[in-house]
């Protein structure tokens, strides 16, 4: 069994898709005046002993489609 986690503070969270499979995304509002980007770093860890663990680190830009 994988763990998967995002960092904490910020606007996404996983959700799961498919059996083994997850998605990032937004669990609030975002405004690209006040943040335009987001170094996300994601995580997953299994049950074993010792625990294999692995991050990426997702860099995530914000568009606003109202900008002329």
């Amino acid at each position: 069994e994988v763990r998967c986690s995002l960092d904490r503070d910020v606007p996404f969270r996983l959700e799961k898709s498919l059996e083994d499979y997850y998605r990032v995304v937004t669990a609030s509002e975002l405004d690209r005046e006040r943040v335009s980007q987001y170094n996300v770093t994601g995580r997953a860890a299994d049950g074993g002993s010792p625990s294999l663990q692995s991050s990426a680190v997702l860099a995530l830009r914000v568009l606003d489609v109202n900008d002329n």
